[in-house]
């Protein structure tokens, strides 16, 4: 269950559904993910969009390598996103990923929920332009 409400947030993010972030990170949190667990989450999927979009061959051939390999719904939503977002904008969103995650395990005194929230918005944003 836990899996497929953070499968359903990270597709949300990619394909730049803003609104709809704090109600799926509100149920997350109450099933007992954590921010430090999302941003991993994030961090791989963005990972795979990015390896999608930068195969040489394209996206088709992209997400074809991927292993474990990608089936059903979710391989033509990645093949979808990839393409949208491409490969220049997925190195951004990684940054940002990184930055976040860095952040969380620092000393930091930020509130990690708050980190993680504001880090999904600002890469939901960026799937709109």
């Amino acid at each position: 269950s836990t899996e497929a409400e953070t499968d359903a947030l990270l597709a949300v993010v990619a394909e730049g559904r803003a609104p709809q972030i704090a109600a799926l990170l509100r149920r997350l949190y109450a099933q007992g993910t954590t921010p430090v667990s999302l941003c991993i989450m994030a961090l791989r999927h963005f990972r795979q969009l990015h390896s999608v979009a930068s195969d040489p061959a394209g996206p088709g051939q992209g997400i074809g390598r991927l292993r474990p390999p990608v089936w059903g719904p979710r391989r033509d939503a990645m093949l979808r996103q990839a393409s949208g977002w491409g490969a220049a904008r997925l190195e951004r969103a990684l940054a940002l990923l990184i930055e976040t995650d860095l952040q969380l395990r620092s000393a930091s005194r930020a509130p990690a929920q708050a980190l993680v929230e504001r880090a999904l918005i600002r890469l939901a944003m960026m799937a709109r332009r």
